[in-house]
């Protein structure tokens, strides 16, 4: 029989506990539940009894003696609802890395659990998989719900109007008393407000992929120690998520290579070094700011790539820092060829160092900050590079997308590429062939040049002007695109 006993906290708050042994049984493991008012503690207590001193179904732990109002009687008291079943399986995703667990646990937390974490596995259905994508597609994106923008200083509302107004104004740093005099003889405007963004297919996707769709998979297999399978059928199969937008990669082609270096050249040399590492290499940010060097094989012409510098949990403090990863993306180790040049130019940078220090280093000797490479060099870079006449945003991925297209046009074998490129999947690589370059452009157009010279005999093709773009009868495909295609070893110094 269920037992009442009442507690007072030290604050003189005062509860009752009400304590049972499941099934009755005088050897049996015992059952409590916390009430805050003594009616509450005495109508629990009543509905234990009536359930064979067994927790009443719609009553679940920690409770505290009210009914769970998303309570259905109508399942199964022994399918666990998506939330349990979800947490249980992201802590025990022993292939996932203690961040990737923790990102998953987060995502389903903010986008998954507050629509249908309650619900027992079996009664998530594609309804509810379908209402729960319409759902994320109108939810305010993270910087525009948790994140809102403070009003800004006048040195910041002014520095915005001068340049919307073509004033030459400092990046950074004091403004002149004499913009800000006009900013106020202007009426001190304030910039309009970002718009509300939403979320985006593509996040849609990646939390379905990630926290949604595995948990259903694992429920449908057999338990660790035998117990059949909780589900017989998943939700996921046959549900398609909306189609996201294909974004096109930023790419450099030919000239553009020489000009982004040349800009990143002028703001900081040993900066434009590690970016000539990243793109004659295509190695991913992180695996090139983890190398170290004793990594470098100068005799090989060769890098060794056996972990990466990477924004991971630190299970010690719950929080997030940059720390190596003892191996890199796909836990897979490679081996990436380098030219002997760049070879001797990573050798002359390892003079003097030891064997454990970092390849790229920070002025304090440590690894690269990634903050402050971006803000202080690639950034200015990429403004003066758009200065010069680049018109692409190039981010440090960009170059890695680079690196693996010149290999595409270079006619490099798709399983080289992929050793290179340190793909898991060879669908991975396969969708750099899903645009067209200019050199790939090149080679369709020179193919099927016998159409076009069989239909110069049948018709009087008029007279156009060759500009940039377009193809010269008296040039050959290898002449007018030498230039496109140099060598980096062509890219020009500081001093030319």
């Amino acid at each position: 029989m269920a037992r009442i006993i009442e507690r007072t906290a030290k604050n003189g708050a005062k509860s009752w506990l009400v304590k049972w042994r499941i099934g009755g049984g005088r050897n049996n493991k015992e059952d409590f539940e916390t009430c805050y008012d003594r009616q509450t503690a005495d109508d629990f207590s009543a509905l234990v009894t009536l359930s064979g001193e067994n927790r009443p179904h719609g009553y679940p732990k920690g409770c505290h003696g009210i009914e769970d109002p998303n309570y259905d009687p109508t399942h199964d008291p022994e399918m666990p609802s998506f939330e349990h079943y979800a947490r249980h399986n992201y802590a025990t995703r022993l292939g996932a890395s203690p961040t990737q667990r923790a990102t998953y646990l987060a995502e389903a937390e903010r986008h998954v659990f507050p629509l249908f974490g309650h619900l027992p596995l079996d009664q998530v259905t594609r309804r509810v998989l379908r209402e729960w994508v319409e759902w994320m597609l109108t939810k305010p994106s993270a910087s525009n719900q948790h994140q809102p923008h403070p009003p800004l200083f006048n040195e910041q509302a002014a520095r915005r109007w001068a340049r919307a107004n073509n004033i030459a104004v400092k990046t950074t740093g004091r403004l002149s008393p004499e913009v800000l005099r006009q900013w106020q003889a202007a009426g001190s405007p304030q910039p309009a407000p970002p718009g509300a963004g939403t979320l985006s297919a593509a996040t849609v996707a990646k939390v379905y992929r990630g926290a949604i769709k595995p948990v259903f998979q694992a429920a449908l297999h057999q338990g660790e120690d035998g117990e059949p399978p909780l589900l017989t059928s998943s939700p996921c199969t046959g549900f398609r998520l909306p189609t996201a937008p294909i974004a096109t990669r930023a790419v450099l082609y030919g000239p553009e290579v020489a000009l982004y270096l040349k800009a990143v050249h002028d703001i900081d040399p040993d900066t434009a070094l590690f970016i000539i590492t990243e793109m004659a290499t295509g190695l991913r940010w992180g695996e090139t700011a983890g190398l170290h060097v004793t990594h470098l094989d100068p005799a090989g012409h060769q890098l060794h790539i056996v972990q990466t510098y990477a924004y991971l949990l630190d299970e010690t403090t719950g929080g997030r820092r940059w720390q190596i990863k003892p191996y890199p993306k796909g836990k897979k180790q490679r081996i990436v060829p380098i030219s002997p040049d760049l070879a001797a130019l990573l050798t002359r940078r390892t003079e003097g160092c030891h064997a454990d220090q970092p390849l790229f280093r920070s002025r304090t000797g440590s690894y690269i900050d990634y903050n402050n490479q971006r803000n202080r060099t690639l950034q200015p870079a990429l403004r003066l590079a758009r200065e010069r006449g680049l018109a692409k945003h190039i981010t440090p991925h960009t170059l890695r997308h680079t690196m693996i297209t010149m290999l595409r046009d270079g006619g490099v074998a798709p399983g080289i590429m992929q050793l290179i490129a340190g793909h898991a999947s060879y669908a991975t690589t396969a969708t750099y062939s899903n645009q067209h370059t200019p050199a790939q452009r090149e080679l369709v157009l020179d193919a099927v040049q016998p159409v076009i010279t069989a239909a110069s005999a049948l018709f009087d093709f008029p007279k156009l002007s060759t500009g940039p773009d377009q193809r010269s009868s008296d040039e050959s495909p290898e002449s007018r695109w030498r230039s496109l295609l140099r060598p980096l070893s062509t890219v020009p110094t500081a001093d030319q």
